[in-house]
């Protein structure tokens, strides 16, 4: 059975690819910060979990050699795992702007530093970055988030150059607007609710966090996984895949108007004049 890694997969668009994966039959090692809290999950086929946070310093590369030792090497590798920051850059910590960074980009890149060798040896595979239609633009008070994003995006497409020589494929998969508990994953606020700033900030992020509450006709984890999924069987050697609601009008939008008209818009729908 071919093997898929996919990080992160307690909820969500990661939940949703192993559910799918597992049902086509491949064998999915999925991670997740507390394995204990999802010994009660049904899965639909096989998978197994490994624990694994990401915010943690080389975290990527021991998950790397468990996989390899525990499992053998991974036809497809999807870094799916994420965390964000919501609010003004000037009030985020040092601390948790390297946390977002750590979890979007830094691990991951290391799990694919440390997995390439091996599935070169096995005559090749697929490496696929989850990134988000904010790895392609920038919303206010989600600079950070946004800029790992970009970040990864950067990485994704400098490997594709590098890793055809392995005939290893690498797919960028950007995500609009998912049906996800968003703010859970926040650094600075682990609930249900945004952080709430102060000062001559509040306002605008006021207008913000609820221009992100109110967007309807978000698609589903699986409806996102399914597209995911079409993306990693592709054997072409297409990079970017826009998935999910809104990420492709969005980023057609931004192309036909330019950057400057739509980043005058924003400012406007959500800053004020």
């Amino acid at each position: 059975m071919p093997l898929i890694l996919i990080t992160g997969v307690s909820t969500g668009i990661g939940r949703a690819l192993a559910e799918r994966f597992a049902r086509d039959g491949w064998t999915v090692v999925g991670t997740v910060r507390d394995a204990a809290k999802m010994a009660d999950v049904q899965w639909p086929g096989e998978v197994r979990l490994e624990t694994a946070d990401l915010a943690q310093r080389g975290s990527g590369r021991a998950l790397a050699a468990r996989v390899l030792s525990a499992h053998g090497t991974p036809d497809v590798v999807v870094n799916n795992a994420g965390t964000l920051e919501f609010g003004p850059v000037e009030d985020e910590s040092p601390d948790s702007a390297e946390e977002v960074f750590r979890v979007n980009v830094f691990e991951p890149v290391e799990i694919i530093r440390a997995l390439a060798p091996a599935m070169r040896t096995a005559g090749g595979g697929t490496v696929v970055n989850v990134t988000s239609l904010g790895g392609r633009m920038v919303f206010p008070f989600f600079t950070t988030y946004n800029s790992s994003k970009h970040a990864l995006e950067g990485y994704s497409e400098g490997l594709w150059h590098e890793l055809q020589l392995s005939k290893i494929r690498v797919k960028a998969v950007e995500p609009g607007f998912v049906e996800t508990a968003v703010w859970g994953k926040s650094v600075r606020n682990r609930g249900d609710s945004p952080y709430q700033g102060s000062g001559p900030y509040g306002p605008a992020m006021e207008a913000m966090a609820r221009f992100e509450g109110s967007i309807s006709n978000r698609s589903t984890p699986e409806q996102a996984a399914e597209e995911i999924r079409t993306a990693i069987l592709d054997p072409s050697d297409r990079l970017r895949y826009p998935v999910a609601s809104y990420a492709r009008p969005m980023l057609r939008a931004r192309r036909w108007l330019g950057d400057l008209r739509v980043m005058r818009f924003f400012h406007s729908r959500w800053m004020g004049k």
